[in-house]
């Protein structure tokens, strides 16, 4: 009993093949060939779920977003701007009669330029992540009611923080001072 290849069996599915291969394939799976008839079935599926998705009609949005996700975002190297720790509640002495040294939480307050960067460090006991919470960081002349941001980290040993003033076309980079931050 002679097999046909692969390749005919998918040419044979999309209807690709002359008409004596054809008659011929047929002949051998009406012989009872099994692998060969699980075969052109499987394909023959393959090829009528192809031909259905290509009639779906996909939305113009999704055709949109797709395009964007395909485009690297513009990164953009802005210029430091040095960053001064105003406060650490790390660095108050505990309260009276409290014993141990590990906080749940953790206050900082920054000073870049004209900037201030308001950050809170909170963690769980018993989990190893961070949520870290900060004000977006106003000009000090401006301080109305700015908004905020939260996030989640599992602190690691070069972690680094850098806050972006699309303004000043300048970013506020507070990795040396945020290196025992996660030591909430």
């Amino acid at each position: 009993m002679k097999h046909f290849e692969f390749a005919k069996w998918i040419d044979s599915a999309r209807g690709l093949v002359e008409e004596p291969v054809r008659v011929a394939m047929e002949r051998h799976l009406a012989s009872g060939c099994r692998k060969c008839r699980r075969t052109a079935e499987l394909l023959s599926k393959l090829a009528a779920a192809a031909r259905n998705d290509s009639r779906v009609q996909v939305p113009q949005y999704a055709l949109r977003c797709a395009q964007v996700l395909q485009q690297p975002e513009r990164v953009q190297i802005l210029p430091r701007i040095p960053v001064r720790l105003l406060y650490d509640s790390f660095r108050e002495p505990l309260p009276a009669g409290v014993r141990t040294q590990q906080r749940l939480s953790r206050q900082a307050l920054y000073q870049a330029g004209d900037y201030s960067l308001d950050l809170q460090l909170e963690k769980e006991r018993g989990s190893p992540r961070v949520a870290l919470v900060g004000q977006n960081p106003e000009p000090q002349a401006a301080r109305q009611a700015p908004g905020g941001h939260h996030m989640e980290y599992t602190p690691t040993k070069r972690l680094w923080l850098y806050v972006g003033v699309r303004q000043a076309g300048k970013r506020i980079d507070v990795r040396k001072t945020m290196r025992r931050s996660h030591a909430v």
